[in-house]
């Protein structure tokens, strides 16, 4: 029993020492209890030999044994929870470990966050000091604009609007293209526009240019109106101001294209050098320097100064010329004109005509008051009336009649037919084929007479000849008057030839 007591102290301790107090793991604690079994097999065998000489003590034992296995059974069930316990905290541990994993990445996310926040909080304190200085800016602006409203409340307080009127009292409206004078380089800017400044309309033909709104500092009162320069009035329907000062006041399709130009109505009308102007009519063209058409229609002004006054296709193209009325009348000469008529032409320097159709002024200071195709060719000369009479030397005249030449100088016919004054100072007064081509002569009426002799004159009659030196016929038929001073007084067939014969009548000559 000693024995037994012995070696049951010696199993107990062997037990105790085979295993831990405290096992650091489940497995560990498997190994030593597996350790302790084999242990408990070897000593029950020993325990099974020491039975037999130990019987009496083995009661004892095996119910220390028992519970022994009691308490055996009680640790299996205790490292079973154990495991249970360890299995679960494998569980808890991964799902902390992949819980640990999420809160890494959020914080990773959320470090990047509050760097983008700080980065942003940077860029918004940067943005609020600029929004400060902005905000001081704004403060010394809204100042300034506070001044400058207060100035503007000042400069326009005689400015109202009453309904649809804007009214200025005791002012001026003043716009500037920003050239810096009134003549300076145009830009399109500095124009009262009033209405829709539509572009020139295309006329069939190309009549008129393209659109061209280049000007500064022009009145535009209109539709489709053209200006390219400076201080004009351009106003009507499609008309153009092409120079500068150049002005349109009205009308259709004119063009004031030289400078100072001006066109006061009409249509097609053309005012094309320095000063030029046209007042109304249609297709006029006033191209001379200072020249001006006063209405018609087709009348041309080339010459400096010249004037057309009204007519149809007239032409002052001489420099001061005019023409007053008419039709296809021409003043081509140096200060010459043409009243009226139709057909008529001054050409000579200060000659003109006045009326008639078909009259030609040729001679300088030669005139034509009227008739049908006359022409005054001689210096001074001039044509009262009548038809195809022609002065042809200085100072001659015709004063009516048909076929009459006044080609001596200060010669004369003052009527008739086919009558020719061709002597120095000589003169016809009526009648028909009539001659006087001696120095002085003249022809008092008749027909078919001649006075050719110097200072000679016949009076009536038919056939006269007065060829001497200062003779006469006073009338007759067929007289002839040849020697010096002679005479014959009438009657038929008389011929005085002796120096101061004189014949007094008779039908027929007797010796």
């Amino acid at each position: 029993m000693n024995k037994l007591l012995g070696g049951s102290i010696v199993l107990l301790l062997m037990l105790s020492f085979s295993m831990p107090v405290q096992a650091q793991t489940v497995e560990e604690r498997l190994t030593a209890l597996e350790t302790s079994m084999a242990n408990v097999e070897l000593l029950s065998t020993q325990l099974f030999q020491l039975f037999l000489a130990l019987q009496p003590d083995i009661t004892a034992i095996l119910n220390a044994l028992a519970t022994q296995q009691a308490e055996v059974a009680t640790l299996q069930a205790a490292v079973t929870g154990l495991q249970s316990q360890d299995t679960t905290h494998s569980n808890d541990i991964t799902a902390l470990q992949a819980s640990q994993s999420t809160q890494d990445t959020d914080i990773t996310t959320l470090q990047t966050d509050i760097g983008l926040i700080q980065s942003n909080d940077a860029t918004q304190d940067t943005d609020i000091t600029a929004l400060q200085t902005s905000q001081g800016t704004q403060d010394v602006t809204i100042f300034g604009l506070t001044t400058d409203v207060g100035d503007l409340q000042t400069r326009f307080s005689g400015v109202t609007r009453s309904a649809d009127t804007l009214l200025f009292t005791d002012m001026n409206l003043q716009v500037v293209s920003g050239s810096g004078t009134t003549d300076g380089t145009v830009n399109g800017n500095g124009n009262i526009i009033i209405g829709y400044n539509e572009d020139i309309f295309p006329f069939l033909g190309g009549g008129l240019p393209a659109s061209d709104k280049t000007g500064s500092h022009n009145l535009i009162v209109g539709k489709g109106l053209n200006y390219t320069s400076f201080g004009a009035l351009v106003a009507g329907l499609d008309n153009i101001s092409g120079a500068q000062y150049a002005s349109v006041s009205g009308g259709n399709r004119n063009q004031a294209t030289g400078i100072f130009a001006s066109i006061q109505g009409g249509n097609n009308n053309e005012a094309s050098e320095v000063g030029s102007s046209v007042s109304g009519g249609n297709f006029n063209l006033a191209s001379g320097i200072s020249s001006s058409i006063n209405g018609g229609s087709t009348n041309t002004a080339s010459g400096n100064q010249s004037t057309v006054n009204g007519g149809i296709s007239n032409e002052a193209s001489g420099s001061s010329g005019a023409v007053s009325g008419g039709q296809n009348n021409v003043a081509s000469g140096i200060f010459t004109s043409v009243t009226g008529g139709q057909n008529n032409t001054a050409s000579g320097q200060y000659a003109s005509v006045t009326a008639g159709q078909l009259n030609t002024a040729t001679g300088n200071f030669s005139g034509i008051s009227g008739g049908l195709r006359n022409d005054s060719a001689g210096n001074g000369s001039s044509i009262s009336g009548g038809e195809l009479n022609s002065t042809a030397n200085f100072y001659s005249s015709v004063s009516g009649g048909k076929n009459n030449i006044a080609s001596g100088r200060t010669s004369s016919v003052s009527g008739g037919l086919d009558n020719t004054a061709e002597g120095l100072h000589s003169s016809i007064s009526s009648g028909e084929k009539n001659t006087a081509s001696g120095e002085a002569s003249s022809v008092s009426g008749g027909t078919a007479h001649m006075a050719s002799g110097q200072y000679s004159s016949v009076s009536g009659g038919q056939s006269g000849i007065a060829s001497g030196y200062s003779t006469s016929v006073g009338g007759g038929f067929n007289n002839t008057a040849s020697g010096i001073r002679s005479t014959v007084s009438g009657g038929s067939t008389r011929t005085a030839v002796g120096a101061v014969d004189w014949w007094g009548g008779g039908l027929f000559q007797t010796n």
